[in-house]
């Protein structure tokens, strides 16, 4: 009877001792999780176009991207990606005459830029690969903005450039649509620390609607950026 009790204690203790050890290691396995922070210059423009399109000489602008990301992997490095990042972008437009006083070639013109400032919510897939040491990390998918504000800045050049105003671009206006669905894709590596991660990547978007919605005139605006930036996270 002595003998059996301490068995059945032995056995109790190795079924323990197995489902700790599972326990650990199943949370060591998945617990993926990543909460950090990015921060980008954006380079930007639009796409116009349209039957009745009045805009020419459309050129980027170097805005910037920052805010916070979620990330979760499995095992197999498949992972989702997400999370809530502010977006300056715009675009810039100049028209002007070219003319001479003695001879000397003159540039006069005025340049409009109008600069958005976007709150955005991607939704992507990702795939992680490579070793201990670093990681590529390649993500692609959907995501949400909505334009906060707008303004339209404008400059003059007369042999050199300065500042002639700016006006703030009313977004609750009809011919405007504040809600924008997008694609995005970022590439890039990162390089484990301890309980951090440091990356640097790069990123394209696209929206795929209209940013104006004008009744009369069939003019189409959508907007697209290009990012290079870094963050860091923590890994739980």
């Amino acid at each position: 009877m002595h003998g059996s009790l301490i068995l059945k204690k032995q056995t109790m203790k190795k079924i323990f001792v197995l489902l700790s050890f599972v326990i650990t290691s199943q949370t060591s396995v998945f617990s993926q999780l990543e909460i950090g922070g990015e921060i980008a210059p954006s380079f930007s423009n639009m796409n116009i176009g349209g039957d009745y399109n009045l805009i020419n000489n459309v050129s980027h602008i170097t805005g910037a991207k920052t805010g916070i990301t979620l990330k979760y992997y499995s095992p197999l490095g498949l992972g989702v990606e997400t999370g809530l990042q502010y977006h300056l972008t715009g675009f810039k437009v100049k028209q002007g005459l070219d003319f001479e006083v003695y001879n000397l070639p003159v540039s006069a013109g005025v340049t409009a830029i109008p600069r958005f400032h976007f709150l955005e919510v991607p939704a992507l897939l990702s795939y992680r690969t490579g070793g201990n040491k670093i990681h590529g990390i390649f993500s692609a998918g959907p995501y949400v903005a909505f334009a906060v504000d707008g303004e339209i800045k404008t400059r003059a050049n007369f042999l050199i450039d300065f500042n002639l105003g700016t006006y703030d671009l009313n977004l609750n206006n009809n011919i405007f649509n504040r809600w924008e669905i997008g694609l995005m894709a970022k590439a890039g590596f990162e390089i484990p620390i301890q309980d951090f991660k440091l990356s640097f990547f790069g990123s394209f978007q696209h929206g795929l609607n209209d940013l104006s919605d004008e009744p009369i005139l069939d003019i189409r605006t959508r907007r697209y950026a290009l990012g290079l930036g870094t963050g860091l996270a923590y890994v739980f």
